[in-house]
């Protein structure tokens, strides 16, 4: 429903949302009247658990709301493996169901409850937001709307209204709906609260509406045995199929929960996130990000050094699990930059900067930083670490212990054991180590080979050492991907790289997050997922763990999962052209191509030389029909992916597009002939002979790309350039074969 941007009234001077609303609704007459009316609805609401909606402005002719700014995290990132303990589950659910009550006792349906759509403040208070969908009802509970039933499920621009896995039946069927559908959605929420898991799931979102309206969930006593019945009757209330066999009100519910949760002991106000410290406590600093350290040496041959160093610290902090680190690629955007911290952490968003400098002088480490409140740009602490070179992991971990005990963080017994000392290293070969992970950062093809040569020569000099192992690992599948070396070979390399950093440190989150990436391009996608999350359960702060996973969901369909998975890497890494990229790439397989063209221009605004971002763009704008402007960002693309000269898959689909079928013939028959000199994938080949419709043409190409394993072949399901196979049997039939059916 619009974009959220934090903003300052400079009148009253305060800090607000503004949220911009979509261009569809601010141009038609009838729309815009009937949200103007039910925005007045929701800005009626007065309630200490529901976000307040200030004003609905116009300037320029662009359509907006000013709201209350929320600063805290969304609920779903309090969701805990096994449920939340009893006092804060129903800490949280009273002022819930309370805020819900309210409203609808103004007449007003949110329709869209959902974990992202609650949040709780750092002084621990809990706020429903996000009445984008809400329906302004004339009557309370039980009241029907007045459209029709088809407007209930999606809008005239043809979207879902609601998120699947929190839908009512009603909503599922688009049927009428009344304030009964917000008790089916607390009744999902409260069950994911308690059991660590939603009560209806499938592999798409076809199959979850299919779960809502059919299953019936497990019953919390099989997940947990504290849960007391009374509490477990109440949330399977909320869930009966049979709007008249819920609760009459989320009153009476919000009445019942308050009753629980006095009966429950050392009840708890609701969780912060987190708590809020005293004033002038650190313990409010909750997201960090690492300045490039600075090569005190001066010798622009030991930038891998400083570089490495920045990395490493990065690393071992984001395996903290309640602190947000924002990724190297976002951090290193300030390499030689001067801009005041203040400034730095309004644009990263953090609370917190670590910064500081580095040197490597023979044998020894010195490292010197500062940890910086950088809102108020104050200093919090400074420390200089002089160490031998072999115990610079030791050192690694003593800083981001000092880190995390100077910002009162949390530390779990989990972490604590990620900070615990660990083997000295071999000095020469961490130092070849360091140099490969800075030349793989190119991610050219010569970067990249360079990057394996010095991965290789550090395993030579110490076999043990697991990071090299798994950076091995890595610089493998980039080869496969950009087409450097065969797939099949490739990936073999990696596999066995990846197996032996785990063999070596099972905790390694690189090498799981590698071996989740090949198990989705060889089609185990339960094992990918699987993978993935244990490397992201291994450090949170891995963004490609999170990139890989936004593929492995939109690949099987699961669109939602893959633009949140997404959105939670670009979080981490919010100045990453690739990272905005992969959001775009989650939205093009959606099929929300307009979409996606915001996130591949700012990824160009980023890097005007990252060629996938043009190549990505063209493909949005030729499905959208603007086909000038696609070839120009086509041809964008192949120059600055060195081939000027080599036939592109991306001009061949235009041609077809445009009609000029002869056009994309011609360009096939070069990529065909260019098979003998370089790698060409199979795929894209079966891909173009799709769009020409010439199915038999197709099949025969996409085995030959199942011979070579091609990598292109887990976007079998859900690549919009196979649209025109898509209804022979022999499609589904591959579909199987490669197990992307599985989820």
């Amino acid at each position: 429903m619009g974009e959220v941007y934090r903003a300052r009234d400079v009148r009253l001077g305060r800090e607000i949302a503004v949220k911009v609303l979509p261009a569809t609704l601010a141009s038609n007459p009838e729309r815009l009247a009937r949200f103007e009316r039910e925005a007045r609805a929701v800005a009626a609401l007065n309630h200490p658990n529901i976000v307040v909606l200030h004003s609905i402005e116009e300037a320029g002719g662009v359509r907006f709301l000013t709201m209350e700014l929320v600063d805290g995290s969304t609920l779903d990132h309090l969701v805990a493996p096994g449920g939340l303990p009893l006092d804060r589950l129903l800490a949280l659910a009273v002022p819930l169901a309370e805020a819900v009550a309210a409203a609808h006792e103004r007449g007003v349906v949110h329709r869209d409850l959902k974990p992202r759509n609650v949040m709780v403040t750092r002084d621990g208070r809990l706020k429903v937001l996000d009445f984008g969908l809400a329906r302004f009802e004339a009557s309370a509970a039980g009241a029907s709307d007045s459209e029709s039933p088809t407007e209930h499920f999606v809008s005239r621009d043809g979207e879902v209204l609601g998120t699947v896995p929190y839908m009512s039946p009603e909503q599922v069927r688009g049927l009428p709906l009344d304030a009964r559908t917000d008790l089916f959605a607390l009744g999902i929420l409260l069950y994911e609260l308690a059991a660590g898991r939603r009560p209806f799931t499938g592999a798409t979102l076809a199959d979850i509406g299919s779960s809502i309206l059919r299953d019936t969930p497990p019953a919390l006593a099989s997940l947990r045995a504290d849960v007391p019945p009374a509490l477990a009757a109440a949330i399977v209330r909320c869930l009966e199929k049979e709007p008249a066999r819920r609760f009459a009100s989320a009153r009476e519910l919000a009445a019942e929960l308050a009753r629980l949760a006095r009966a429950t002991p050392a009840a708890t106000p609701a969780p912060a996130a987190p708590p809020a410290p005293p004033p002038g406590a650190e313990g409010a600093l909750r997201s960090l990000a690492v300045l490039p350290l600075e090569n005190v040496s001066r010798d622009p041959a030991q930038e891998y050094f400083a570089d490495g160093m920045t990395e490493a610290l990065i690393s071992d902090l984001a395996r903290l699990q309640d602190l947000r680190v924002i990724s190297r690629r976002s951090a290193m955007q300030y390499k030689g930059v001067s801009k005041p911290l203040p400034e730095i952490a309004r644009e990263l968003d953090v609370d917190a900067i670590l910064e500081g400098s580095a040197l490597l002088v023979g044998q020894r480490v010195r490292i010197s930083v500062s940890l910086v409140a950088a809102r108020r740009d104050e200093t919090l602490w400074s420390e200089r670490y002089d160490r031998k070179l072999e115990d610079v992991l030791d050192l690694q971990s003593e800083v981001a212990a000092a880190v995390a005990r100077e910002i009162a963080l949390r530390v779990s017994s989990s972490d604590a054991g990620r900070l615990e000392r660990r083997r000295e290293v071999n000095a020469e070969a961490h130092i070849e180590y360091l140099k490969g992970k800075h030349a793989a950062e190119a991610t050219s093809p010569q970067a990249v080979e360079l990057a394996v040569r010095h991965f290789q020569r550090a395993l030579e000099l110490d076999p043990g050492h697991a990071d090299a192992w798994s950076g091995l690992a890595e610089a493998h599948t980039t080869r496969a991907s950009r087409g450097m070396a065969p797939p099949a070979e490739a990936h073999a390399e990696a596999r066995a790289a990846a197996n032996r950093a785990l063999q070596l440190d099972e905790s390694n989150a690189e090498a799981h997050a590698v071996l989740g990436m090949l198990a989705a391009r060889e089609g185990d996608i339960p094992a990918a997922i699987s993978a993935l999350r244990r490397a992201i359960e291994l450090n949170p702060g891995l963004t490609t763990a999170y990139t890989a996973l936004t593929r492995v969901y939109y690949c099987t369909e699961r669109h939602a999962e893959a633009q949140e998975a997404a959105l939670q890497a670009l979080a981490l890494d919010p100045l990453s052209m690739i990272i905005h990229t992969v959001v775009g790439d989650a939205l093009y397989y959606a099929r929300e191509y307009e979409k996606s063209l915001t996130y591949y221009r700012k990824a160009i605004d980023l890097d005007p030389r990252f060629d996938g971002a043009h190549t990505d763009l063209a493909r949005s704008l030729e499905a959208l029909g603007r086909f000038d402007e696609a070839r120009e960002q086509y041809e964008e693309g192949r120059r600055l992916g060195g081939g000027v000269t080599m036939p592109s898959f991306g001009l061949a689909h235009l041609a077809v597009s445009r009609g000029d079928t002869a056009e994309g013939r011609r360009i096939l028959a070069e990529l065909v002939a260019a098979r003998s000199k370089r790698v060409v994938s199979a795929w894209g080949i079966a891909a173009v002979h799709a769009c020409l419709g010439e199915v038999d043409e197709a099949f025969r190409w996409l085995e030959t790309a199942i011979e070579e394993k091609a990598t292109g072949l887990v976007f079998l399901r859900v690549h919009p350039r196979l649209d025109p196979i898509r209804h022979d049997p022999r499609y589904a039939e591959l579909v199987r074969r490669l197990r992307l059916d599985a989820a």
